[in-house]
């Protein structure tokens, strides 16, 4: 089950990940990680929630501390900048100040094509739901009930882009 999965089937998901990394031999090649594990403590994501003016979604946050952002799977996750370090392009923080002035979103991963994976945000509250937004055309569009549906299903198994919308 991907919708509604709680920690643990979602922990299976990413055994399963793992494994077929093995297989394939992805494990042996230098310098690639399945999961690159950029973890974040509950200090430094408390600081990326001020500097966003937000709260992020619980089963977000308790993802960043557990596994982290960086390489997910077939997934670039943007990782919560590191205390004491200065923001830099590739961070949650630093990308949704630069992409998203209006406090609109949350981006959370690249598409790779100026698009994102976001948390949309309400009231200085994000949504648990993950929304595509188009950099360019088209209205954002929901992607995921939440945020680990999200991950289950882009970054455990190899996906096709999402289309654009007229």
């Amino acid at each position: 089950m991907i919708d509604g999965m709680d920690i643990e089937e979602f922990d299976q998901h990413v055994q399963s990940l793992r494994a077929r990394a093995a297989r394939s031999g992805f494990e042996a090649i230098e310098d690639f990680k399945v999961i690159e594990g950029l973890t974040a403590s509950a200090d430094e994501i408390a600081e990326a929630e001020r500097a966003l003016g937000v709260t992020l979604p619980a089963q977000y946050k308790a993802f960043m501390m557990r596994y982290g952002g960086g390489q997910f799977g077939f997934l670039d996750l943007l990782p919560i900048p590191a205390a004491g370090s200065s923001h830099h392009v590739d961070d949650v923080v630093s990308v949704s100040q630069a992409e998203f002035r209006d406090e609109s979103f949350v981006a959370v991963a690249p598409v790779g094509t100026g698009d994102y994976w976001c948390f949309p945000v309400l009231d200085g509250r994000c949504s648990d739901e993950v929304w595509f937004h188009y950099h360019d055309v088209g209205d954002p569009t929901p992607e995921a009930g939440d945020f680990l549906e999200f991950v289950a299903r882009r970054g455990t198994q190899p996906w096709p882009r999402p289309t654009r919308q007229p």
